[in-house]
């Protein structure tokens, strides 16, 4: 009889407890509809302090169970955001207004947080800015479109952009996270991204000494309530060069070359006479030439994009899964560099109970790079020095064997094509699982917990394989082949494996509380990450055959194996952070951030990182006038102390003495190699972290009903324990190698601004967002070089004090136009009585004014060769009903490039004279070699021997760098809605886009030839990057 008792008592409490929770849900639904009754699509709408929520559909309405006291936060990208109490209502229609978006909740460290309470200089960008434009490389999306951050594409090589993001002129690279775990950024699929955000000073603290750079927040899409949504984005694009080598023509090249002759003392006929320069200009039989470029580029290279997603979901799981495909050919003719990717993901959030909730993230990548084999440069190289005089291809190309003329082994044509010359082609796998659980303790609202482990892992085999080529030069006197050679006259084949696993536990507890006017929320974190790595390689020569490219088929009296394992990363981190509101006027942030690393010896492996931030919403007092002009003011300072473990010269394990296998074995008898080791030289067991000291002063406005927004920072890091060798108080008779030391320091300072203006006239709705900032960087103690006692050479040399990347060089005044200006000038420029210069010659300035050319007579020309110092940039947005014309333009000015090589001089190297040479050289007259005949002369005398003159480092050579390029442009057309629904689908969209529509520089003669965007150095040298036009299709069911 008890036991029936207690039956039916359970059976009462469970009935209760059921009846309980129904009664304390209920349904709520409703329109969400701009400030015009136009409905919204996609407006998110969550139950505020859960993760519960939904987004509107094709009609702007929505549908949400929740709790009768709960209030709803309503939020879409460019409007205000909305919280309305839900009182027991069944209905709730809500009105969006336009405005700055300081209410958005964006993505921060480790969690999210309204924008108008953040206290740290923080920048979001959408995923509908991030899908203008189709591009290879997500990396390249960011470019001008925040204040402080510099992108710049070095190449338009398929797969190999090198493209490089830097935050606030700092040198190293950003912290890179996407959903929490740090990964390449550049190979994710942007329709997959759901908001990118950057952390530039206190914000990134929380990341400690991987932070020191700023940090890179990815988020991805997720799920919403809802039914399911089929979404499409697919695009055709056409890429071309934005600035490609012009190189002179046969004729022009035997102009240039019996120049170069008469210029050097050999007479005008050395080489080339008459009837050889007119044959060449009337192209007869044996002098027809060739076109280099035009045989290696074609003028248009296509790519394909396509994003296929499902997503949708209940109260109780989300999910969202994608698929996405990119196939990219280069602008090479033989078609043989190429590369593809395809991308899946699929994100999954799941809700158990009230208070227990878990994701799974789970994404691969598959990149397969195909080329011939021969790296960029090589090819690059050879095209510099190919002779317009020779024919690309042989007048008989079908004869077995002869496919391609030969002026030397150098050919660039047969470099870009793997049946001749061989391949090198790289498969690499990428996975990567997050799983996470969230817990919501019952007895204390406000108290959650999280764990979560994240895997990632690598794997990339690579195969090279390279065979003999014969050589040919054909002989039109004769008809005949003539063999110069076999290039890579042994076969070879190696094979390599690399795998790298990054696994990446972590817990965090959080509380947030209110009471009265106060929050605060509290964060405590543990976290560890480990990246292990395997290599094993293997290859063979002497190929029984080429035609079977596989390792068994070498001579296994020529193989050679190759290998290593190590861990090139483990790091333990523990994260306090404390937050504080008093009714959102007066904010304040502060971080703590314990990391060990066991790169460090243990004395030093530990490094403790604190940050603090406020800010005060001056808006909110009771003395600002909210019925002016300005809306919302708020001002807010940082200081943050960080870490940098990934400095340059940080090899990792220096605090232990060890040994380094060489390569290029030793021979001691007969044909065996002996391989070598060598001592690692001294260690340094107290090397650690180099340390990064940050300060931010900022003010955020929002003026004119919120149609202006304003965001203005200045900045200062100053970066201390730079790694170094010192070698003030070593004498040069120091027989071991020294460690590094943590031993110089620098700093940078700068400012940021942003504006932001959105205005609805009509149908037409107009958005502009301007950017620019400015950074500068300086040494400020440096004793990793020697004391200079000179006072010349303490100006010149020393850095203590001086700004980073100094140009040294000379000032010149053009150059000589004849031997009188020579004779005339009065300084000695050569050190021998001005016997050695030559018309044609530069002239530099006696600076001191002793009357010879000394390094005295140096000074500072210019500045960062890197980074500019100073970029910007400009969204700019144009709507009609359904029409929308976006665009992005972008600029960068206070940096320079040295031109080199063979872009400084035209026959460097056997290298190849480009059409500037030719059109602005100094030309002698053949009858009169000291005078000039070029009215338009403004470079040095063609020469076979670039003497010492013309190559000192001067302002001749180095040329400011200013230029403005319209980044993208965006056309797009969306049909209405009921036409789209009528036909089946909720959207349709077709655009066409351009990626380096147009680019102005202030190169000068130049400016044609080179990408203001590509590294410093020998610009003849770099892969040219791509202008692209696309067509595209959006989608969705």
């Amino acid at each position: 009889m008890s036991n029936l008792l207690r039956l039916r008592a359970c059976l009462m409490g469970i009935g209760v407890l059921v009846g309980g929770l129904l009664v304390a849900q209920q349904s709520v639904s409703g329109t969400v509809t701009d400030t015009e009754g136009t409905p919204l699509i996609g407006v998110n709408i969550v139950q505020d302090g859960t993760t519960s929520g939904t987004v509107t559909d094709l009609d702007g309405t929505y549908q949400l169970t929740v709790d009768p006291s709960a209030t709803l936060n309503y939020s879409y990208t460019g409007y205000t955001t909305v919280f309305e109490e839900v009182r027991g209502r069944n209905e709730i229609n809500v009105t969006l207004e336009e405005g700055a978006t300081l209410d958005e909740v964006v993505v921060v460290g480790y969690g999210r947080q309204k924008k108008s309470t953040l206290t740290g200089s923080v920048a979001a960008i959408n995923s509908e800015q991030l899908t203008t434009v189709p591009v290879a490389n997500a990396a390249n999306l960011l470019s001008g479109r925040v204040p402080g951050v510099m992108v710049r594409q070095n190449s338009g090589l398929p797969g190999g952009e090198n493209t490089q993001i830097r935050i606030r002129g700092f040198a190293g690279a950003p912290l890179t996270l996407v959903d929490g775990v740090q990964m390449d950024f550049s190979r994710i699929d942007p329709n997959d991204i759901e908001t990118v955000t950057i952390l530039k000073d206190a914000a990134a603290a929380v990341y400690g000494a991987r932070a020191g750079n700023g940090v890179i927040l990815v988020t991805t899409k997720r799920g919403k309530t809802g039914k399911p949504q089929i979404s499409y984005n697919g695009t055709y694009t056409m890429q071309s060069a934005v600035a490609m080598l012009q190189h002179v023509n046969a004729p022009q090249f035997v102009e240039l070359f019996r120049e170069a002759d008469l210029n050097d003392g050999n007479g005008y006929d050395f080489t080339f006479d008459d009837e050889d320069q007119q044959n060449f200009a009337n192209r007869a039989p044996g002098y027809e030439g060739g076109n280099w470029v035009d045989a290696l580029i074609k003028n248009n290279a296509p790519m394909q994009q396509h994003s296929l997603s499902v997503s949708g979901g209940t109260e109780t799981i989300k999910y969202f899964t994608s698929i996405g495909y990119t196939d990219q050919e280069s602008y090479f003719r033989s078609r043989d560099f190429d590369y593809d990717r395809v991308n899946a993901r699929s994100n999954i959030d799941a809700k158990i109970n009230e208070s227990l909730s878990f994701n799974l993230d789970l994404s691969y990548r598959e990149e397969n790079t195909n080329r011939p084999n021969n790296d960029l440069d090589a090819i690059w190289n050879d095209l510099g020095s190919a002779q317009p005089i020779f024919p690309t291809v042989l007048p008989d190309p079908t004869i077995d064997g002869v496919p391609y003329s030969g002026f030397s082994e150098r050919n660039p044509v047969k470099r870009t094509d793997r049946s001749v010359y061989g391949s090198w082609d790289q498969k690499a796998n990428v996975f990567r699982g997050k799983l996470g659980v969230d817990y919501n303790f019952p007895f204390l609202r406000g108290l959650t917990a999280r764990a979560e482990l994240n895997v990632q892992n690598l794997d990339q085999n690579t195969k090279t394989f390279r065979k003999p080529i014969e050589i040919f030069r054909y002989l039109p006197e004769t008809d005949t082949y003539q063999s110069e050679g076999v290039d890579n006259p042994v076969s070879f084949i190696g094979v390599e494996q690399f795998r790298r696993t990054q696994v990446y536990p972590l817990v965090s507890m959080e509380y947030q509380t209110s009471f009265g006017d106060n929050s605060i929320k509290v964060l405590a974190i543990a976290e560890q990450q480990t990246r292990k790595f395997t290599r094993l390689g293997a290859s063979r020569r002497e190929l029984l055959s080429t035609n079977i490219p596989e390792i068994f088929v070498g001579s296994t009296d020529q193989q050679f194996n190759s290998g290593n394992s190590g861990a090139d990363i483990g790091r333990k981190s523990l994260v306090g952070r404390l937050n504080y509101a008093f009714k959102d006027r007066y904010l304040f942030e502060a971080t703590l951030r314990a990391d060990g690393n066991v790169l460090f010896a243990p004395e030093t492996r530990w490094g403790y990182f604190p940050s603090f931030s406020a800010g005060w919403v001056l808006s909110e007092e009771s003395f600002f006038n909210a019925d002016g002009a300005i809306n919302f003011l708020k001002l807010r300072g940082s200081y943050s102390r960080l870490g940098d473990d990934t400095a340059d010269g940080l090899n990792g394990y220096d605090y232990l003495t060890g040994y380094d296998l060489l390569g290029n074995p030793y021979i001691l008898s007969g044909s065996t190699g002996q391989p070598r080791i060598r001592t690692r030289g001294l260690v340094n067991p107290f090397l650690t972290w180099e340390i990064l000291t940050l300060t931010n002063f900022g003010v955020e406005a929002n003026l004119f009903d919120g149609k202006l927004g304003v965001e203005i920072d200045v900045f200062q890091r100053k970066r201390e324990g730079i790694i170094d060798v010192n070698v003030e108080d070593v004498p040069s008779t120091f027989g071991a190698e020294l460690p590094v030391v943590n031993i110089n320091s620098q700093e940078n300072r700068g400012f940021e601004v942003a504006l932001s203006y959105e205005q609805r006239i009509g149908a037409f709705k107009i958005d502009v967002a301007p950017n620019v900032s400015y950074a500068r960087a300086k040494w400020v103690d440096v004793k990793s070089q020697e004391d200079f006692t000179d006072p010349d050479q303490k100006r010149l040399y020393e850095l203590d004090g001086k700004r980073v990347n100094r140009f040294v060089g000379y000032r010149t005044d053009g150059i000589f136009m004849n031997q009188q200006e020579i004779d005339n000038y009065g300084v000695v420029q050569d050190g021998n009585e001005n016997t050695t210069i030559r018309p044609g010659d530069i002239r530099y300035l006696d600076l001191d004014g002793d009357g010879e050319l000394t390094f005295r007579d140096q000074e500072v020309i210019a500045y960062d060769q890197g980074l500019p110092e100073l970029v910007g940039g400009m969204n700019l947005g144009i709507g009609y009903k359904g029409f929308r014309l976006s665009g992005l333009f972008q600029g960068a000015s206070h940096f320079s490039i040295n031109i080199s090589g063979n872009s400084r001089n035209a026959f460097s190297n056997s290298s190849i004279p480009l059409t500037y040479h030719y059109d602005y050289r100094w030309q002698p007259d053949p009858n009169n070699p000291g005078v000039n005949i070029n009215p338009d002369a403004q470079l040095p005398a063609m020469t076979q021997a670039p003497g010492a003159n013309n190559n000192r480092n001067s302002d001749f050579w180095v040329r400011d760098v200013t230029y403005f390029r319209i980044k993208n442009l965006n056309l797009s057309y969306a049909l209405p809605a009921t036409a789209a629904d009528r036909i089946g689908f909720g959207r349709i969209e077709v655009y066409v886009a351009g990626e380096n529509v147009l680019t102005t520089n202030n190169l000068g003669i130049y400016k044609n030839s080179f990408d203001p965007e590509v590294q410093p150095g020998n610009p003849a040298r770099r892969f040219p990057i791509t202008r692209s036009v696309s067509f595209g299709l959006r989608a969705s069911l």
